[in-house]
């Protein structure tokens, strides 16, 4: 738009001095045939005049009009300022430098849309030609005139065009501007216009890409609140059993004469539940943690690692070839801790074994197994699969959350495989990539 008013800014002052030159040029080949016939008609003159007598002279300068003037042409005789011809002759005051003048000079006079032509002729006389040159002011009115039709219909023309082009141009960047006010107001289903093969349409282009962005940002957000509900929902009922047994078990202490025995079963069971809440917390924070750091990555021998993390445990099994892992080390021991903590709870008459490779390790017992329902929700935060065992082993269902938040953030992954009294089988492979 800036653009096309510059034009039509310069449009009038280029058309202005187009019309000025070709007056000039024009005025100027007038100017040139004028001359050109005053020093035919000033030679003719000058014969004419002879011995210069006054009688001649004046005789000269009363048919000066007739033998060499026209109706576009005026000649006159002057002496002394004054033309010898009588009324008709009457010069206008403008004129007066040219007599005066020692060479042949010449006047355009506007007014009178006249060029005059002042030549010495000797003996005080000057020879003066008017020629009429109206018909050059003429020709400028007419392209005066030309000019300003052309620049109304170019001005006319100019500003249909810029309404249809702001038009076209603005069209989309309007709908875009719609659809982001409702965008803004929750309506992500809203049409965008067609994207073109130009600017807008990457503009368009982009725009869409950032609806999907912040569409699958709102997605994962309400996902990421449903999960974080679920979680609160989940502790509040886990907390309430422990809490209840260790407020239970004061308040009995505090009321009921109770014997040695009996006060240390009581004692005992406040110390676990008190146990249970403090692992609870503990891997709470843990998850907390990692849901905003990324691991700090080293390589490492895969075999020392499993036996300082297995060190902690008896009667387990590792199996398998030493490796180089590249990933936290710390995370990856408690990742197995997790893993061989969960396979003892599940009973079995065999120890549990750990399996060494290449891009992770398995876990294997041959415990109470686990359904392919039960199996699928291993991972949930709180979910047992055998509340009454897990509850008499100490735990509280976070161990497996754990240990799944650990593989993502390694970009790797846990597979369950279990069949119901043939054990369970966890398997932890990561990108050896990296």
């Amino acid at each position: 738009m800036a653009m096309m008013l510059l034009v039509l800014l310069l449009f009038p002052a280029g058309t202005g001095l187009i019309v000025s030159r070709c007056f000039e040029l024009t005025m100027a080949r007038e100017r040139e045939r004028a001359l050109s016939e005053e020093a035919a008609i000033a030679r003719a003159m000058v014969m004419e005049l002879g011995a210069l007598d006054a009688e001649r002279v004046q005789a000269v300068a009363e048919s000066a009009q007739a033998r060499y003037g026209s109706q576009t042409l005026s000649v006159y005789l002057v002496r002394d300022g004054e033309a010898l011809a009588g009324e008709e002759a009457d010069l206008p005051e403008e004129v007066a430098p040219l007599l005066t003048a020692s060479e042949r000079a010449t006047l355009l006079l506007g007014k009178r849309q006249t060029l005059y032509i002042a030549h010495r002729l000797g003996g005080g006389l000057t020879l003066l030609l008017g020629s009429d040159v109206s018909p050059v002011y003429s020709l400028r009115r007419e392209l005066t005139a030309w000019a300003a039709a052309l620049l109304v219909s170019g001005v006319t023309l100019a500003a249909l065009l810029a309404a249809y082009l702001s038009g076209v141009l603005t069209r989309p960047v309007c709908a875009l501007a719609r659809a982001a006010k409702a965008i803004a107001e929750g309506a992500y289903d809203t049409p965008l216009p067609r994207a073109r093969r130009d600017e807008t349409g990457e503009l368009t282009r982009a725009f869409a890409a950032m609806i999907r962005a912040v569409r699958e940002r709102e997605d994962e957000l309400r996902e990421q609140a449903g999960r974080r509900q679920e979680l609160i929902d989940a502790l509040a009922h886990e907390m309430r059993t422990p809490l209840t047994a260790i407020v239970g078990g004061a308040r009995l202490m505090q009321h009921a004469r109770l014997e040695d025995g009996q006060r240390d079963a009581l004692l005992e069971t406040m110390a676990r539940e008190a146990m249970r809440l403090s692992a609870m917390d503990e891997r709470l924070l843990t998850l907390t943690r990692l849901d905003h750091e990324t691991p700090r990555l080293t390589s490492f021998s895969s075999m020392e690692m499993a036996r300082e993390a297995l060190d902690v445990f008896e009667g387990v099994e590792l199996l398998g070839e030493d490796a180089r892992f590249t990933a936290e080390r710390e995370l990856t021991i408690l990742l197995m801790r997790n893993l061989v903590v969960n396979a003892q709870r599940a009973g079995g008459s065999e120890p549990v074994r750990v399996v060494m490779k290449e891009d992770g390790f398995a876990v294997e017992d041959c415990g109470c197994g686990m359904t392919p329902e039960q199996a699928a929700r291993a991972f949930d935060p709180f979910y047992k699969a055998d509340k009454a065992r897990s509850r008499n082993a100490g735990g509280a269902g976070l161990g497996l959350t754990l240990c799944r938040k650990i593989a993502q953030l390694h970009g790797g992954a846990l597979v369950i495989s279990s069949r119901p009294g043939l054990g369970t089988r966890v398997v932890y492979s990561f990108d050896t990539s990296r």
